[in-house]
C-alpha cells in the first residue's frame, strides 16, 4: 500500500473503525450512515500514488432515473456554484451521483488534519444535500424550491449560533 492510501486508511480506521477498510487496487470503499439525516451512501477513497493525488467520494447508492437526470444535473450545477471545496458530479450515462473532494500531496507529509479535511468536508456537504437530491431525483420536486429550502435551513442554523 502506498503512502497516500496508508495515511487515509489510518485516519479512517481511527475515526470509523478498521472493519471493511482494507484497500483494493488503490481504493478504499465503505458505506457511511449519516446520523443527522438517517441517509446512507457509499464512500470511496482513491489514491493515485504516482501523481501524488487523493480523492474522496461520497456516492449516492441509487442511480438517478433517466427521466430525472436533466433535473438533477440542473440541481447539481446550482449546488456547485460558489462551493469553496469539492464538487458534485453526475454520470449522465448511468445516473451515478457523487461528491468529490481531492488534494495534491506532492512533497508533503500527509497529516491526520489533511485527511480529516478531505473526508469531513465531503461527508458534511453530502449530508447537507442528500435529501434535496433525493427530492429531485426520486420525487420530481422543483430544483429551485428544493435548493431554496436547503439554503433557508442553513440561514436558520446561522441564526442559532
Amino acid at each position: 500500500m502506498g503512502r497516500i492510501l496508508q495515511a487515509v486508511r489510518d485516519y479512517l480506521a481511527d475515526e470509523f473503525g478498521a472493519e471493511g477498510l482494507e484497500p483494493d487496487e488503490g481504493t478504499i470503499a465503505f458505506r457511511f450512515s449519516d446520523d443527522d439525516t438517517d441517509a446512507e451512501w457509499g464512500c470511496l477513497a482513491v489514491a493515485i500514488e504516482e501523481a501524488d493525488q487523493v480523492m474522496f467520494y461520497s456516492v449516492r447508492l441509487t442511480p438517478v432515473p433517466v427521466e430525472q437526470r436533466e433535473a438533477v444535473m440542473h440541481f447539481l450545477t446550482r449546488a456547485n456554484y460558489g462551493m469553496h471545496v469539492g464538487n458534485f458530479e453526475i454520470d449522465l450515462d448511468d445516473g451515478e451521483v457523487r461528491f468529490k473532494t481531492s488534494m495534491d500531496v506532492e512533497d508533503t507529509e500527509i497529516t491526520a488534519t489533511m485527511c480529516r479535511n478531505l473526508v469531513e468536508v465531503n461527508l458534511a456537504v453530502m449530508g447537507r444535500y442528500i435529501e434535496g437530491l433525493a427530492a429531485v431525483a426520486d420525487d420530481g420536486r422543483d430544483v429551485v424550491e428544493v435548493l431554496a429550502a436547503i439554503e433557508d435551513d442553513d440561514d436558520d442554523d446561522d441564526d442559532e449560533s
